[in-house]
């Protein structure tokens, strides 16, 4: 089986990259699933899925979680958090009559998935997952290989255009109506410009789509580097932006709220978790 990774790669020559986009097409499926099996580096999917009680995840990502809890007690609820926020938009979103869904920088789809609340509203309902990171794309195609109306896409949100062009996106998902597009714990691993990334969803979505996005913010400014350090080492490179930032990033959709708090105070526990989300409606 060819995994197809999107944007395309370039033509024969030096390895290089398109606007810094990497290329890494024509990997086999074999060889992505030996990358997941890999036990030296953790993966920060994996030390999510370990967070929320999941089985996609090795011990050096336990011992890696084991390390972010003692630098940040409340990771686990973090984790939950996000999820908790995903699953509300998922509700709302069938509620208004969606039943198409697309989640950019899915993590691994095990537990408190999209598919599994959007299955349970609708069992009808498409949900389209897409993440860049090969040992994501390799246990969310064992996950779901087997369940109609979900399909898995290797693909670089940054570029929006190229992954809806993708078999797994255009030939899944109907995207002349109205769709709830999901990017929930990704974002503050995206270096460039979020605003310009999400204003080139929008321009993609029927109106009446929704878009949801969340960012972690800093609240323990001391945890930063230590943090960093572990992701930078194996789980992925973390980019800090402000509370302000977030809101100027986040500004197309609507107001930020933490994401407990949306989309009325409280929704999801008494506590903030300084993780902010903000859902939008396209016009």
């Amino acid at each position: 089986m060819q995994v197809e990774y999107y944007p395309a790669p370039p033509p024969p020559g030096p390895p290089a990259t398109v606007a810094g986009l990497p290329h890494d097409a024509g990997l086999e499926l074999d060889t992505i699933a030996a990358t997941a099996a890999d036990l030296e580096l953790p993966n920060f999917a994996r030390t999510v899925d370990a967070l929320l009680g999941g089985s996609a995840n090795f011990a050096v990502d336990r011992e890696t979680v084991a390390a972010i809890v003692r630098l940040d007690p409340l990771a686990e609820t973090k984790a939950r958090g996000v999820r908790g926020f995903a699953r509300r938009v998922v509700r709302t979103a069938h509620a208004r009559g969606i039943d198409q869904f697309l989640d950019l920088g899915c993590g691994i789809p095990s537990v408190h998935s999209v598919h599994g609340v959007a299955h349970t509203l609708d069992p009808d309902a498409r949900v389209a997952y897409v993440d860049l990171d090969p040992v994501v794309v390799a246990h969310a195609r064992e996950l779901v290989a087997d369940l109609p109306g979900v399909s898995v896409t290797w693909g670089d949100l940054r570029a929006p255009a190229c992954v809806a062009a993708a078999p797994g996106i255009a030939g899944h998902l109907d995207l002349s109506r109205p769709v709830a597009l999901l990017v929930c714990g990704a974002l503050q691993f995206v270096h460039d410009d979020i605003a310009a990334v999400l204003a080139g969803w929008q321009e993609l979505l029927a109106p009446g789509s929704l878009l949801a996005a969340t960012h972690g913010v800093s609240t323990h400014p001391d945890t930063v580097p230590t943090l960093d350090a572990l992701y930078s080492r194996g789980l992925a490179g973390l980019t800090l932006r402000t509370t302000e930032q977030v809101g100027e990033a986040f500004a197309s959709l609507g107001p930020t709220a933490d994401v407990a708090d949306w989309p009325v105070r409280g929704a999801g526990g008494r506590l903030p978790l300084g993780i902010l989300g903000a859902v939008g409606v396209v016009e």
